[in-house]
């Protein structure tokens, strides 16, 4: 009996002084600030199926707005932030621990302008890529894509901040603004009281495969990225993970009518072997 009591008590020791997992995203990560954004809804889901093998969590939001190398810095401390979802780059996959499941099935790899209205007639003369490529376009010279862009021969005028560009894209600076679809229809609501003739692109579309993936930094970012893989996968198996994707993108797909847009396709040279192309549960394609 006095055996069974100490085991007893050990285990509750054990059991008490095991502290939860501790996220804490940063709150830039498409708008993870917000309890009913998709990034926070599919964080909380994969949190919620991991909890049996895993058992408690916490998560924060950071309230402190980091620019991209900033931000990098600051979670690899892992002090004031270490979770973030952004699109991968080589080096926060070498710095940080991915978890290589696209978190919005690679809708962002399909990047449509915001544009000067008065300029729609030029886009929709637009047949190849090369004619494209002489359109000048905005980017953030710490973003993942402004690389890439380049790399393909894009003419890119680099800016600072998303607010910056917008600055400059009303200015004539550049004559096109490439967005992920969530992103582009936020912004020009957000930006056209200060530039009225701020509309969204309507023939094209640029397709980067340039997944957005949850990274974990700090101390213990092995494990917190193990659990959210675990977590991720059940909700893939169960079919939540679709079910999100479509609960919070099929307007936007609709709105922004991504099907019935010129798709021009660029490589990416600078995306990791690792990235599970293959994998077809894991990306979205348009019908």
């Amino acid at each position: 009996m006095l055996l069974t009591l100490l085991m007893l008590a050990l285990l509750g020791w054990q059991g008490g002084a095991r502290a939860d997992d501790v996220y804490i995203m940063d709150i830039n990560s498409s708008k993870a600030g917000s309890s009913d954004s998709h990034i926070m809804r599919l964080l909380t889901a994969a949190l919620e199926a991991s909890r049996p093998r895993y058992g408690a969590y916490t998560v924060r939001v950071a309230q402190l707005r980091m620019e991209r190398d900033r931000l990098l810095q600051e979670m690899l401390k892992g002090e004031l932030v270490n979770l973030s979802s952004q699109v991968t780059s080589p080096e926060w996959e070498a710095r940080l621990t991915p978890v290589r499941i696209p978190v919005d099935k690679g809708i962002s790899c399909y990047r449509v302008s915001l544009i000067d209205g008065r300029n729609q007639e030029l886009f929709s003369a637009i047949r190849t890529l090369d004619q494209l490529k002489s359109m000048s376009l905005g980017a953030g010279r710490q973003w993942s894509l402004n690389a890439t862009y380049k790399e393909a021969g894009f003419h890119v005028v680099d800016g600072s901040t998303t607010a910056g560009l917008h600055s400059m894209l009303a200015a004539g600076r550049f004559q096109h603004f490439p967005r992920a679809i969530d992103e582009a229809t936020y912004e020009q609501a957000a930006y056209m009281p200060a530039f009225p003739n701020l509309r969204l692109e309507r023939s094209f579309a640029l397709y980067i495969p340039s997944p957005r993936y949850f990274f974990v930094g700090g101390g213990q970012q092995r494990r917190l990225a193990q659990r959210l893989d675990y977590g991720m996968h059940i909700l893939i198996a169960d079919g939540r993970f679709d079910q999100l994707f479509h609960e919070f993108y099929d307007g936007l797909i609709a709105k922004t009518g991504l099907s019935k847009r010129r798709i021009f396709k660029l490589d990416n040279p600078r995306l990791s072997p690792q990235t599970p192309l293959s994998t077809k549960a894991y990306w979205y394609e348009p019908r």
